[in-house]
């Protein structure tokens, strides 16, 4: 499995690549917010876990739905995720991350069993 991880902190970033890297058998690559769309059509990622204020127009999110990958947005407020928060097809996990909750969204966006963590 791949995993883009994208955050406009990069410290939060790598906290999600350490609690997902222990999950899941996976690569994982952080991108910066000014060059995940260039990642995004260099490679095929399973899932995207992106901070939702770096959505900023509806090219954007037709983008990242073209990509084929399952989206888990994360979020500080809930307001950050204004227009995005009633969409059925997204996942959505708090920051600071829970461990479990951010495990169980990635599991959900990649479409895995829960026998596949470790």
């Amino acid at each position: 499995m791949r995993i883009l991880i994208v955050d406009p902190e990069y410290l939060v970033a790598m906290d999600a690549e350490r609690i997902v890297g222990a999950a899941f058998e996976c690569e994982i690559e952080i991108a910066m917010p000014r060059d995940y769309q260039a990642s995004l059509e260099k490679r095929n990622f399973d899932v995207v876990l992106i901070d939702p204020s770096l959505v900023k127009s509806s090219e954007d999110m037709q983008r990242l739905r073209e990509c084929g990958a399952g989206m888990v947005f994360t979020r500080s407020l809930p307001e950050e995720a204004a227009g995005i928060l009633d969409r059925p097809d997204v996942a959505f996990t708090p920051k600071p991350f829970d461990d479990r909750q951010l495990i169980e969204a990635i599991r959900n966006a990649a479409g895995m069993k829960r026998h596949s963590v470790i």
